[in-house]
Formats: C-alpha cells, structure tokens, sequence
C-alpha cells in the first residue's frame, strides 16, 4: 500500500469521527450510556493516546500530549477512577487535529521502517499506523453507539 494512501484512510478515520462530536456538548460527552464503561471523552482521549503510545512512543519519537493523559485515558482506565478533570472537548478536539500533522510530518517516507520497538506481529511503522486507525474506528463505533443510546 503506498505511503498516501495510508495517509488518506488515516485521514478519512480520523475525519469520520471528529464527525461524530457535532451537537455533542460537554454534559453529552460526560454521561455513560447504560451497557457502558466509559463516555464519549474517555474514548476521545484514550484515541488520541493510543496513537501516542503506538505511534510515537514505540518509535522513539516525542509525545504531543501531556503526560497524564495516559493515566486518564489508557486501557483499563475510567471515569470513574479520575481524580482530575479532563480535558474538555475543544482541547480534545484540537490535540486530535493536531496529530494527523504530526505523524504525516514525522513518519513521511518512514512508514516501511522497522519500528524501534514492534507491536505484537506489527514490524514496520506503517503497519503499526495501520492497526492504530483499526483501532480509532472500534473507538469511533463506540461514539456513534453512546450517541444513539443517549
């Protein structure tokens, strides 16, 4: 697969679910729907550092974002469980934004690199890209359903 189409579905993905946030307020975002874990922030957030760690982190390269998001937003974590408050969602939105530029700027002619450290059976930079969007639209999936739900 070449390099821009990676870099079209990643931008198709990503686009797709900032969709998702229209007539989604602050109050929205926060509730959790009967049947789930989480809200609509928590999977916002855990999308954006989920990249971060698979991403960036796997291939050495410097976060964008501020280091208690992971605490917030990794596998595992909750709403719940927060003992700070999050980001609201323009800052959400903007760090999502922000990182299409970043991985195009810093994996551009990279993506068939081996990965400074693999991803289960993922070697090379582009494929771990790959299976970071996968993983974006589960979470995109889970937004659209909280949204019907609430």
């Amino acid at each position: 697969m070449s390099e821009e189409l990676v870099f079209k579905f990643m931008e198709t993905a990503r686009s797709r679910m900032l969709d998702q946030l229209e007539n989604v307020s602050e109050e929205l975002a926060d509730r959790i729907p009967a049947g789930f874990n989480n809200n609509i922030r928590w999977n916002l957030g855990h999308i954006l550092t989920v990249h971060e760690m698979l991403i960036f982190q796997l291939n050495n390269e410097k976060s964008g974002i501020p280091g208690d998001y992971v605490e917030l937003f990794k596998n595992g974590s909750k709403p719940a469980d927060w003992q700070q408050t999050p980001p609201s969602l323009e800052v959400l939105k903007q760090h999502l934004k922000d990182q299409m530029l970043k991985i195009r700027e810093t994996f551009s002619g990279r993506l068939d690199q081996e990965a400074a450290k693999p991803f289960k059976e993922m070697k090379t930079i582009g494929e771990i890209i790959n299976f970071s969007f996968y993983h974006e639209g589960l979470h995109t999936g889970y937004i659209w359903a909280m949204k019907k739900t609430l």
